[in-house]
């Protein structure tokens, strides 16, 4: 009889578990050369060998693991990813300190309501929040008179064992009556949208076809979509092409008045500038007679703003004008009644605001109503009495107000740090936000748009332990260049500099996005533990203008890694650290960052982390998700940004017989945005690479994508990385 422990899977995980369990006698790590270490190796999965030969530009280019990108995935990719995760689970679950950070994560996080969003609409406040004892975000409603209630939570119904199900966006319709929202399972973010009747809780489907949310009509009668082709393939090269906006119009009762209705297409517009990536949009305001059209690329940059009368696009004669290009640089645009205001970054490093007719008005000198500052203005939002601007800098938020006569206002905050989830009404005067800090848990404020003073409002209830043993320390560090790369350290406030702290330091560097990371409970479990938490605003964000973002971008994306390198060295110098204890973490387009630099300098960290990262960048146009990134990144069809992608490509910087750290690498299944094979093709290079006995890792959560879909496989991936860190970037000063 084949019983389970006469199985082959069986006696495998039998012999990785004894191995393993040599490894971690005492807290001690893989030894180099021990034969508990040469046994833990011998159990990793090998992945077969099929070499593809590229020519790019006169190049040859081998490529080993292509047979990894099949589509469909096949059984061997499939078999092989499995036994990948149960191997890395068995490694990671025998880690001395993965139960007590268990435990500690369990105090930090679920005895906490965690904060979303917040958006007004009519006399209602929407909130979006975890609460105590719930695994998801769920969606709540204030009425006017402040009592609460649940509006939709995506957990109810669902069965034991089937895919977790996250709520995408939220968005409220301007009289607050309805809400229109979007759902999708496993983390896969292959959005189902609907409507709801607030009053009612009745639910209408809008689409199941991958949707988007992308604005209400100015009566609340009407709600757009983005949504995808329906023949739409998830992981094909053309998943994301040819998509295009519809209008759902519903009746009093919130129902569905009629067939939805294309409205604006890919490609649409007069004096079109061609982007692979276009993601068409459409938006109205209450109180306006126009409607704003936008072609998205790479998910934030307007690349064409378009505006026309609403009344003629529904009657099918839009008759489109252009606003803005591509070299106007808008980031955001939004209409107040026959003006449009318009964030861009065009003519201006650090951003500027424009204030512009929708009948006739271009972007030029003449519409300019906020001038580029020190500061960098990332986000604005429009309010009865003006509008209500966020600004950035030295690592910390600010708010400015630009009144309705044109007055600009600098707002006293109550206190420093991270602002976000900007709220207004456009009948109310004021404005709501949320403000956290590194060790400060995000408190919700009322903005009086007369007195222009704060008022805290509870939303959440406040977490049942003190944060004042924790403290954040601000500086900059001069990398080799002489540039100065701002830098956030998190600790406890008895640690002592005393070089033997092991190290996380974060840094992402890319699209021009600012690490802002705020609050965040799980990472006071390191701090227990004796650890650092560190934050690096590495060039290629837009920590500091678009110029630190092109300081960072194709053929600059060299700066990105070596700034993190630099960093690191910089945090050893100074004693915070030691060499070999600190650990590189970086998600998504940041695996750039950490792949390179661990490939580059070997022999700094003790560890590396790279989540559902982008390591083979070669490729990583010929994903669904790759088209139009190409502005960011680069193309193979042109020769100096070919080298550009080869030189950030960490899967081809992989040189045999190098004694590489410890590395987790960490996928989700569904991830759509970064496919798992990019993380796959790394982990089997730098197996058969690695002349170390430490080792290489690759976790699969099968119940997410891009992003942990509850607490539950948030807490389970911090205790993995927190004790993956504290093993391998060991210290004599670690807590118990």
């Amino acid at each position: 009889m084949n019983t389970v422990e006469n199985s082959p899977s069986f006696k495998r995980r039998t012999l990785l578990s004894a191995a393993v369990s040599l490894l971690f006698v005492s807290g001690k790590t893989f030894a180099a050369d021990s034969s508990a270490g040469k046994a833990m190796l011998a159990m990793a999965p090998i992945a077969k060998k099929e070499p593809v030969t590229d020519t790019y530009w006169g190049m040859q280019i081998v490529d080993p693991y292509r047979w990894m990108e099949q589509k469909p995935a096949s059984t061997e990719w499939t078999t092989w990813l499995k036994e990948q995760n149960n191997y890395t689970r068995v490694a990671l679950e025998a880690l001395p300190a993965k139960a007590s950070f268990m435990k500690s994560l369990e105090t930090y996080t679920k005895a906490v309501d965690t904060l979303g969003f917040i958006q007004s609409a009519g006399d209602k406040l929407f909130i979006s929040k975890r609460v105590i004892g719930s695994q998801v975000i769920a969606l709540f409603v204030r009425d006017g008179g402040g009592k609460e209630r649940l509006l939709f939570d995506p957990s109810v119904g669902v069965e034991a064992g089937k895919p977790t199900r996250t709520m995408d966006y939220a968005m409220p319709s301007p009289s607050g009556d309805y809400v229109a929202y979007g759902v999708s399972e496993g983390g896969s973010e292959i959005t189902t949208s609907y409507i709801l009747n607030v009053s009612t809780g009745d639910t209408t489907e809008v689409s199941r076809i991958f949707s988007r949310g992308t604005g209400w009509t100015a009566d609340s009668k009407g709600f757009f979509y983005y949504r995808l082709r329906a023949d739409a393939v998830p992981g094909t090269l053309e998943f994301g092409k040819g998509g295009s906006c519809w209008l759902h119009r519903i009746d009093q009762a919130g129902k569905q008045a009629g067939k939805d209705v294309e409205l604006f297409r890919s490609g649409e517009g007069p004096d079109f500038e061609e982007i692979e990536d276009d993601q068409p949009h459409l938006a109205s305001a209450p109180h306006s007679k126009w409607v704003l059209a936008s072609h998205v690329c790479n998910g934030n940059e307007i690349a064409s703003l378009y505006v026309c009368r609403y009344d003629d696009l529904l009657k099918g004669s839009p008759a489109w004008r252009k606003v803005a290009n591509r070299k106007d640089g808008v980031l955001q645009a939004k209409l107040v009644g026959d003006d449009i205001y318009v964030l861009a970054n065009g003519r201006a490093d650090r951003g500027e605001m424009h204030k512009l007719s929708a009948q006739n008005g271009k972007i030029d000198a003449s519409t300019k109503v906020i001038s580029q500052g020190s500061f960098v203005i990332n986000e604005f939002i429009t309010a009865k009495d003006g509008v209500y601007v966020r600004t950035f800098e030295h690592g910390v938020s600010g708010l400015m107000r630009l009144s309705a006569k044109g007055k600009l206002d600098k707002i006293n905050m109550p206190m420093q740090g991270s602002v976000w989830s900007l709220a207004t009404n456009p009948d109310h005067t004021g404005l709501w936000y949320l403000i956290d800090d590194l060790t400060t848990p995000a408190t919700s404020y009322h903005l009086d748009g007369k007195m222009l003073t704060s008022t805290s409002v509870e939303l959440v209830k406040a977490p049942p332990y003190s944060t004042k043993n924790f403290l954040t320390t601000r500086t900059s560090v001069s990398v080799r260049d002489g540039t100065k790369v701002p830098v956030e350290i998190l600790l406890r406030k008895d640690t002592q500099r005393d070089g033997h702290r092991p190290v996380l330091l974060i840094a992402y560097g890319s699209y021009g996005s600012i690490l802002d990371p705020g609050y965040n409970s799980s990472m006071l479990s390191l701090l227990d533990a004796g650890g650092l938490v560190v934050y690096a605003h590495v060039r290629g964000g837009g920590e500091l203008g678009d110029d630190w973002h092109r300081a960072g971008q194709k053929a600059t994306k060299p700066n990105t890694w070596r700034d993190a390198i630099d960093v690191a060295e910089f945090l050893i110098k100074e004693k915070w650290t030691s060499i070999k204890q600190v650990a590189l973490w970086g998600t998504s387009a940041g695996g750039i960052m950490v792949g390179r630099a661990m490939t580059e300098r070997p022999d700094l960290f003790g560890a590396a982390i790279g989540e559902v990262g982008a390591f083979n960048t070669l490729r990583f146009e010929l994903t669904s998700n790759g088209p139009g990134n190409d502005v960011e990144f680069g193309t193979v069809k042109k020769e100096d940004e070919f080298h550009a992608l080869l030189a950030m490509d960490s899967y081809h910087a992989v040189r045999d017989g190098v004694k590489y750290p410890a590395t987790l690498l960490l996928t989700g299944a569904n991830d759509l945005r970064v496919e798992p094979w990019q993380i796959g093709k790394f982990a089997a290079r730098l197996q058969e690479a690695n002349a170390a006995s430490t080792p290489i890792l690759l976790r699969v959560d099968y119940d997410s994508g891009h992003f942990a879909t509850s607490r539950k496989y948030a807490m389970e991936k911090y205790a993995d990385i927190f004790s993956f860190v504290v093993n391998f970037c060991n210290t004599t000063s670690a807590r118990s």
